[in-house]
């Protein structure tokens, strides 16, 4: 099976099989506060099956998107949290989902799996009922782990215990007392990636959020150093918008 994965930025990916267009997280509309060109309109919003949004900051849950993939792709599927779902009716097709919850998107059996962030910084990190979510796609050659927003926690490591996972795409724009003096809610830091990883049985980690916001704080390429220590590990740094074939 030929499977392509573009990354978009920020948080956000495009998944081809020969019968599905699948995104995760797209953000596409402008922000003043954005670093990254937008990727084309054609290419995320035309003849797409599937969205699936994790949880409702504006860099994941873009809702001037949505309603532009509502126009160009009509029979596209939605799939969020059901804590938000409220935020998004009457865009698209929709199916709200809590952790545990399976998917049957097409040819993909995509699992929900819980997060650990906040929509503030006040609210402390949890996984918060439900309202942050990641997914699991199985189906489409190796099964792949989108996390969403997390930190790493005993709970998220009981969640991912045996799934099987090879491909975790884990976002790395830290956290830190600026950050957060900023109210902006943050996640792994490069050394936790690895370490989650690893936890988790991933072959490879491909690194995002990292890219969009001034106030992001990793480097990607700490990872790839950290990952050489003991080996082991692939560190994947996709180019955003450049489709990269999985085996």
């Amino acid at each position: 099976m030929n499977v392509k994965l573009t990354w978009l930025g920020q948080a956000g990916f495009l998944l081809e099989t020969a019968a599905i267009r699948l995104l995760v997280d797209p953000w596409v509309s402008p922000n003043e506060r954005r670093l990254i060109e937008s990727p084309p309109l054609e290419l995320v919003s035309e003849r797409i099956d599937w969205v699936l949004v994790t949880h409702e900051h504006g860099d994941h849950l873009d809702l001037p998107f949505l309603r532009e993939v509502a126009e160009r792709s009509p029979a596209a599927q939605l799939v969020l949290p059901g804590p938000i779902a409220e935020q998004v009716e009457g865009i698209l097709p929709l199916t709200p989902v809590r952790p545990g919850d399976v998917v049957e998107a097409g040819e993909l059996r995509v699992e929900v799996v819980p997060s650990w962030h906040g929509v503030a910084v006040a609210d402390g990190y949890s996984d918060h009922g439900g309202r942050f979510v990641g997914y699991i796609l199985r189906g489409a050659g190796p099964v792949i782990y989108h996390a969403g927003d997390t930190i790493a926690t005993e709970g998220l490591l009981e969640a991912l215990r045996d799934k099987e996972i090879e491909i975790a795409l884990l976002p790395i724009n830290g956290r830190d007392f600026f950050r957060e003096e900023q109210n902006l809610v943050g996640n792994l830091d490069f050394r936790e990636a690895v370490a989650l990883a690893r936890r988790i049985g991933a072959q490879t980690l491909v690194p995002y959020h990292w890219d969009g916001y001034a106030a992001n704080t990793e480097q990607p390429g700490r990872a790839v150093d950290e990952a050489a220590v003991s080996g082991g590990l692939h560190v994947l740094l996709l180019a955003r918008l450049h489709p990269y074939e999985l085996a």
